[in-house]
C-alpha cells in the first residue's frame, strides 16, 4: 500500500472518529433532556433517586384522561413499549405494540410486574396516581430501589398535555460508565415511545410505512457514508468526499439521537446526496 494512501485511510479515519466522539458529546445534553423546559428538567418527580437522571417531555393535544390507559398498559405482555417492536424483537424481546386500550391492562396495582421481555420481569409498579403520574421500580436483592421509570401527564390548558418520562438510578446502582452506554439505546426506543403514545392518544392511525421510512432515510445516510469513505479511499481527490463523509456522520447521530421531524430527515438526505454528486471524483 502505498504511503500517500495509507496516510490518506488513517487521516480519514482520525477525523471521522474525532468527529462521531465529538458529535456525541455535543448532542448528548440535548438528547438528556428531549423536548423538555428547565422547569420540567428541574421539578419534583414521585421516585426520582439520588443519582443519574434523564427527563424527556412531549405535548400531546389530548387530555390526561385521554392519555392515561395508554400508560397503565405499558410493559411486555401488555400494550407493548410503543417503540420499534421489530428491534426489540431482534432481541427475543417479544414485545408487540398495542393499537389500542386493552381493557384486561386498566386497573394496575403497586407491586405489579412490569416486563421488559418475556419472563424478564425485575420492576414493579410503584406509583398509581390516576391520570397524573404512573412508574415502577427494579430494587437490589435487599429491596433497595436502584433505578425508576417514571411517566407523568401535566395539563397544559383543556385539550393539551405535558407528557414526561423520567429514569433515575441509584448513586450506587452501576458504574458512571454502565449508565452511559445504557442511555445509548435508551434514548433511541424512548424518543420513539413519546411520539407513539402521542400518536394513539390524538388518535392517528399507526401507519408502519413511518418505520420504514426512518428506517430508509438512516440506511440512505449511512449507504452514502460508505460511498464516501470508499472515495476517499480510492481517489486521490479524497479531500471532498472524506467532508461528505463527515457530515454522514454528523446526520447520522442527528438521525439516531435527536429523532427529527419526518421532512427533517428527508432535507438532511438531500443534502448528503446534493455532497456526495458534488464530491465524486472525476
Amino acid at each position: 500500500m502505498p504511503v500517500s494512501k495509507r496516510k490518506r485511510i488513517l487521516t480519514g479515519l482520525g477525523i471521522v472518529l474525532f468527529t462521531l466522539i465529538l458529535g456525541y458529546a455535543a448532542i448528548r445534553p440535548f438528547h438528556l433532556r428531549w423536548g423538555a423546559t428547565d422547569e420540567e428538567v428541574s421539578m419534583s418527580m414521585p421516585g426520582t433517586l439520588g443519582g443519574r437522571s434523564w427527563t424527556r417531555a412531549i405535548t400531546v393535544n389530548a387530555p390526561p384522561e385521554d392519555i392515561w390507559p395508554w400508560l397503565v398498559q405499558w410493559g411486555q405482555g401488555r400494550g407493548g413499549w410503543y417503540s420499534y417492536d421489530w428491534l426489540e424483537n431482534l432481541l427475543g424481546f417479544n414485545i408487540h405494540t398495542a393499537d389500542r386500550i386493552l381493557p384486561e391492562y386498566q386497573d394496575p396495582a403497586v407491586g405489579d410486574p412490569i416486563c421488559m421481555a418475556e419472563n424478564v420481569c425485575t420492576s414493579f409498579v410503584s406509583m398509581i396516581e390516576p391520570q397524573q403520574w404512573f412508574g415502577w421500580q427494579a430494587a437490589d436483592p435487599g429491596g433497595k430501589p436502584v433505578w425508576t421509570f417514571m411517566l407523568g401527564l401535566i395539563p397544559v390548558n383543556e385539550s393539551s398535555t405535558r407528557f414526561l418520562i423520567r429514569e433515575s438510578f441509584d448513586p450506587d446502582a452501576m458504574p458512571a460508565a454502565a449508565i452511559s452506554i445504557i442511555e445509548i439505546p435508551d434514548v433511541v426506543m424512548e424518543l420513539k415511545a413519546l411520539d407513539t403514545v402521542k400518536q394513539r392518544a390524538e388518535g392517528i392511525p399507526p401507519s408502519l410505512w413511518v418505520t420504514v421510512y426512518e428506517i430508509t432515510m438512516w440506511l440512505a445516510a449511512l449507504a452514502m457514508g460508505v460511498i464516501a469513505a470508499v472515495w476517499t479511499m480510492q481517489s486521490p481527490e479524497w479531500k471532498k468526499p472524506l467532508a461528505v463523509g463527515v457530515l454522514s456522520v454528523v446526520v447520522l447521530l442527528v438521525l439516531t439521537f435527536l429523532y427529527p421531524p419526518l421532512w427533517l430527515r428527508a432535507v438532511l438526505d438531500a443534502g448528503l446526496l446534493a455532497g456526495l454528486i458534488y464530491a465524486k471524483p472525476r
